[in-house]
């Protein structure tokens, strides 16, 4: 696993936070979308902070970048309403979590 395959991860994740903006319920618009930005600042802190040496710290930030997405595909899950937009979000999260996973259970043994 390269360091690369963390940026990708950290991408999806703000990518994803950019595509929710505007998803949300009327009424917890704000609420949503600053946790959905508080979500990607935390994995782009975690991406700009971390170059890991070695397979122990790569596997660590890995770990840290799939429970980020986990909270933010749980967040997305609660906080948007049903339909065609959120059933994408929703799926984007899972098949980068399915991905990370994937990863990290060929190499983090």
């Amino acid at each position: 696993m390269r360091f690369t395959t963390l940026c990708r991860a950290a991408a999806v994740v703000a990518t994803i936070a950019c595509l929710t903006t505007g998803a949300a319920r009327a009424d917890d618009d704000e609420d949503c979308n600053n946790i959905m930005d508080e979500l990607k600042k935390l994995s782009e802190r975690l991406m700009n902070t971390t170059d890991p040496k070695g397979i122990g710290p790569v596997c660590a930030a890995t770990g840290q970048l799939l429970g980020i997405i986990k909270a933010s595909r749980e967040v997305a899950a609660e906080c948007y309403d049903e339909g065609r937009k959120r059933d994408q979000i929703l799926l984007t999260f899972d098949k980068a979590a399915k991905d990370m996973e994937s990863k990290i259970d060929s190499v983090c043994k």
